[in-house]
């Protein structure tokens, strides 16, 4: 008996243990002002009012993403952004003043934050992105596709920006030079989120169909080269879009957040509500408290090897898929550079994390 009781409090302990440090999925309902967390490898409820935004008066939240150890989160109608620690505690307000109307989706890009602005009110420009620092600082803004829904970061030097209307996806250069579309005009209309997939291609929420090509509002996924790879359309009027870490798909809309099977394009409901978009929180890469300039990696792009140095020693060095999971640790290293082989890993872009002496350092690593 009292073999199994420790059997028991052991396991409660680990178990809880495991489950702080995984990753999980941020989803917000709307109509609620809350914020859901599940599970990310396959979606499952954790805690279904994580965040409670109802004291700050919150409109239309929609975007949401990680900013280093901040969850920040776009309030479309009030046009401002509400951070939160990763614990779903409370920071700060980014005012409307920094140029923001009719805000929507918002990601991380080239180490800025880039927010989609359809509005010209506080200052803003319409049809653009609001570029801000990760201080919620206003570093400028490009003007962009009409009615801009969201922005992700390709790894490459580009960003992709969806299009409400039928105008499609949009790439742009960090310097917001326009190189074209992903996705042409006149074959998906009402595209609102967009994600990364864990094969390098990229899932889409599709709010509306699109007459003149046929192709309905549903899942979409598309390859890098805006090739329509595969879709499901069981599932409309969707919000937001995001793959778990078992290869299905979560998608939103007005009646809740839907999980959708790979395989067969079964879709089974797993929360109900008006829900928004989606974004994956990994804490593990929360840890940035070292200057840049003690961190140097190079070559970045690579084929084969990185060369890391930095000033003081180093004791680890982890790489993590751009979905957040470890793919190569480094232990022990003890001195101040390193020679790190990558020759086995596929194509694709890497978050590395460096722990030194002096502090923590991530950076982004493209294995080309």
């Amino acid at each position: 008996m009292k073999t199994n009781l420790l059997f028991l409090i052991l396991a409660f302990f680990f178990g809880n243990v495991i489950l702080k440090s995984q990753q999980s999925i941020l989803v917000m309902n709307s109509t609620a002002k809350t914020v859901a967390q599940l599970n990310a490898a396959d979606g499952s409820v954790i805690n279904s009012g994580f965040i409670n935004l109802t004291s700050l008066s919150a409109g239309t939240i929609k975007g949401i993403v990680q900013v280093q150890d901040k969850i920040w989160i776009s309030d479309q109608t009030n046009n401002r952004i509400y951070t939160f620690a990763l614990d779903g505690t409370y920071v700060s307000t980014i005012p409307s003043t920094v140029g923001l109307s009719n805000i929507r989706g918002l990601n991380v890009v080239n180490n800025e934050v880039w927010v989609t602005n359809a509005g010209s009110a506080n200052g803003a420009i319409a049809n653009s992105v609001r570029r801000l620092d990760f201080a919620g600082n206003s570093l400028g803004a490009y003007n962009t596709i009409a009615d801009p829904f969201d922005a992700i970061d390709n790894g490459a030097g580009k960003a992709y920006i969806t299009s409400f209307g039928s105008s499609g996806i949009q790439m742009m250069n960090y310097d917001g030079t326009v190189a074209g579309n992903l996705v042409d005009a006149g074959i998906l209309s009402g595209i609102e989120q967009i994600n990364k997939t864990s094969a390098g291609n990229y899932v889409l929420a599709v709010f509306s169909s699109n007459a003149a090509s046929g192709n309905t509002s549903g899942l979409y996924v598309i390859s890098p080269t805006g090739n329509i790879l595969n879709k499901w359309n069981n599932v409309t009027g969707l919000r937001g879009a995001i793959q778990t870490s078992n290869g299905n798909y979560l998608c939103s809309n007005s009646n809740g957040v839907q999980k959708v099977d790979a395989a067969t394009g079964a879709s089974t409901q797993i929360i109900a509500g008006n829900y928004q978009y989606f974004t994956l929180i990994n804490g593990n890469l929360a840890v940035d408290n070292i200057a840049a300039k003690y961190v140097s990696v190079f070559p970045n792009p690579t084929t084969d090897y990185i060369n890391v140095e930095t000033e003081s020693k180093i004791n680890t060095v982890q790489l993590f898929s751009a979905s957040g999971q470890l793919v190569k640790q480094f232990k022990n290293i003890n001195e101040s550079k390193t020679k790190l082989n990558l020759h086995d890993l596929p194509v694709n872009v890497y978050i590395l994390k460096v722990d030194t002496q002096q502090g923590v350092k991530t950076l982004k690593v493209i294995k080309k």
